[in-house]
């Protein structure tokens, strides 16, 4: 069985938890760009944050989610993204930005599962950190514009239930056999 799932969902919403959880469980799993980069951006003094230039920090974690893509397309079983490139386009939407031509037509060519991974906001476990200044409602802001790209491009959402760790990977077990 092969399947490339993106789970997606707003800041703070469980998704790297979630992604550790399918890993322990033997599922390939694929971090999120986005904190990687901004650790290694915040270590540099003229480091791109996206709360300084979202547009060229959009083009960096474009890039790296796209190389992700390619390295899942030559592998077989299933798989689980923390975000995918649509995400991109949420985050740019947000702001007020366009989505490159360029994005779109690379996301054409991507093969995500249809069915996409979406957590809710979920206030109880939210917190902020160095990597995540975002508040609470903007968190919930992104969650709805995320929504709306996904169901744009087509996508099936399947929102995972606010529950233990362990039931939200059962969750996703169930639903990708």
């Amino acid at each position: 069985m092969t399947g490339r799932y993106i789970i997606t969902g707003g800041p703070g919403s469980g998704k790297s938890t979630l992604l550790e959880a399918l890993q322990n469980e033997g599922y390939r799993c694929y971090r999120e760009v986005s904190r990687e980069l901004i650790r290694e951006q915040l270590s540099s003094s003229d480091g791109v944050l996206p709360w300084k230039n979202l547009p060229a920090f959009a083009r960096l974690a474009f890039d790296a989610m796209k190389r992700q893509h390619e390295h899942a397309i030559g592998r077989e079983g299933i798989c689980f993204f923390d975000r995918g490139i649509p995400d991109v386009f949420g985050y740019l939407e947000a702001s007020g930005y366009p989505v490159e031509t360029e994005y779109l037509e690379a996301h054409a060519r991507c093969r995500y599962s249809k069915t996409v991974f979406v957590l809710p906001p979920w206030s109880e476990i939210f917190v902020n950190d160095r990597e995540r200044p975002q508040t609470y409602r903007q968190s919930v802001a992104l969650y709805y514009a995320l929504c709306k790209v996904y169901e744009r491009l087509g996508y099936e959402r399947c929102e995972v239930p606010k529950t233990a760790v362990r039931d939200r990977v059962a969750f996703l077990s169930s639903v990708i056999k």
